[in-house]
């Protein structure tokens, strides 16, 4: 701030001793260096709260670009899942092709023509059951196909037929475990 040489201050301190005397001049000096103290304290506070002043101002600003950032990127991730979802109900719609309802799209229904029989459970006559017999056929296994002797209707059940299958699929040998001694 100011610039006080050593002769300055000399010569301030002489003028000071002739127009204060040697009485009030301790009291004096005492009371300037005092004052001078406030000033330099009162000078320090308002220089920490401007540096705080400036530093807050950084903060506010480092947070509103942080902020700024922060609601680009959930803008951004909300397009992305809002773009998400509508590629979703793309591909959805075009796995099921048939916007039909569940009761259009029941099979065909059957009658009892179609397994041989006529309305009272009678067989039909021989030819409709041998094109019947042979539509079946190709769904049969080799073990299940009806001989000579078995007439339209007895077929084996279900349970009969598992166990059938199962008894086919079975090994015909089973080698015996060999021993094996052991070491010692």
């Amino acid at each position: 701030m100011f610039d006080f040489g050593f002769s300055e201050l000399l010569l301030i301190g002489v003028i000071a001793l002739v127009v204060l005397g040697p009485e009030r001049l301790p009291k004096a000096a005492r009371m300037a260096g005092q004052l001078v103290g406030r000033v330099q304290r009162m000078v320090g506070s308002v220089k920490q709260e401007l540096s705080s002043q400036l530093e807050m101002d950084e903060l506010r600003r480092a947070k509103d670009e942080f902020e700024a950032t922060a609601h680009s990127v959930r803008d951004e991730i909300a397009g992305i899942g809002a773009q998400a979802q509508s590629d979703l109900h793309d591909i959805s719609d075009g796995l099921s092709p048939d916007k039909r309802p569940a009761w259009e799209r029941l099979p065909e229904q059957r009658t009892p023509a179609d397994f041989g029989v006529d309305e009272q459970g009678k067989p039909l006559a021989q030819n409709t059951q041998s094109a019947q017999d042979a539509a079946w056929q190709q769904y049969l296994m080799p073990s299940e196909k009806p001989t000579a002797a078995a007439h339209g209707f007895q077929t084996a059940s279900l349970r009969q037929q598992a166990m059938r299958r199962k008894r086919d699929m079975r090994p015909r040998f089973r080698p015996q475990p060999q021993l094996r001694a052991r070491k010692k």
